[in-house]
């Protein structure tokens, strides 16, 4: 592990509480008050880019443009478990890939629950997919996301995969289930995520869907015939399981799709930027993939 990369592990160890939250009360205390709201674009983001502001089926989006028009476009999930909204450093990840990869960035901002859940970002995901695409063209469109929004994005392409050009998973997470035998283990080296709190907020997620239900957890679905999916992942992620799982099965599909694995990288090692030597391997895979 590179020197930077052992600091920002202690930086995370003191900052992150160890104390498991409760997420029954938490969604109790949103269903009387709302849920958190989004990070505001940070300074430095918006003195670069040219920012656009719709709304979508209820739903805020947000769409960062170059100087020059830009062919090509890539959808951002945010991710955050589903239980934490976009933060400044989606924004500067965003605004990162669209800087190096030569396209413009439209970030869906799909509400958490318990307000929002899987049915309402799909409708979301879907509606901003296919005006992009028929605004672009076939083959213009990337989807992206971290974490949770590397599942929704995964789930949205094999229900869409039609026109979309490809697809960029950070850290994803596939099954909120975390039903993999080794989930367990690999929380001992995350100094970000906890198995049983993800579990709950799948559920709360998940609404009146099983947990199971590819729509939840796109690790049970389809993937045939999807385009070039690329899987970003870390040795010290506690999704790298289920990670390394859907690349096994998007290779026995006949995907052209790359992986791109840090053993010593950690749950946010696709969206640091140059932090560690880690992170910057992870960027420019990011940015390969997106100008292929």
């Amino acid at each position: 592990m590179s020197f930077r990369a052992l600091v920002l592990e202690a930086i995370l160890r003191r900052v992150i509480s160890s104390t498991p939250s409760n997420v029954d009360d938490e969604v109790a205390r949103r269903r009387r008050e709302g849920v958190p709201a989004p990070a505001e674009i940070p300074a430095a983001v918006r003195k670069r880019w040219r920012i656009e502001r719709t709304v979508v089926d209820g739903s805020p989006v947000v769409t960062l443009r170059r100087a020059r028009p830009a062919v090509r476009s890539l959808i951002f999930l945010a991710g955050g478990g589903y239980a934490h909204p976009i933060t400044a450093s989606h924004w500067s990840a965003a605004a990162r890939f669209a800087e190096r990869a030569g396209v413009d960035v439209v970030v869906p901002l799909y509400e958490v629950a318990p307000a929002g859940d899987v049915h309402r970002a799909h409708a979301l995901v879907a509606e901003v997919l296919a005006a992009e695409i028929a605004a672009r063209g076939p083959g213009a469109v990337f989807l992206s996301g971290d974490s949770a929004g590397g599942g929704l994005a995964l789930s949205v392409l094999q229900r869409h995969p039609e026109g979309v050009a490809g697809a960029v998973l950070l850290n994803p997470w596939v099954d909120v289930e975390m039903s993999h035998p080794a989930s367990h283990e690999m929380e001992h080296g995350d100094v970000i995520l906890r198995v049983d709190e993800l579990r709950q907020w799948g559920r709360a997620w998940a609404a009146d869907t099983s947990t199971a239900d590819p729509l939840v957890s796109p690790l049970n679905g389809p993937f045939d015939d999807l385009p070039p999916v690329h899987i970003v992942t870390g040795g010290r992620d506690l999704l790298l399981p289920d990670a390394l799982e859907t690349y096994r099965r998007l290779r026995a599909a006949g995907n052209a799709g790359t992986l791109t694995y840090e053993p010593d990288g950690n749950h946010a090692v696709g969206l640091m930027g140059t932090a560690t030597p880690e992170s910057s391997r992870a960027l420019r895979a990011v940015v390969a993939a997106l100008r292929a």
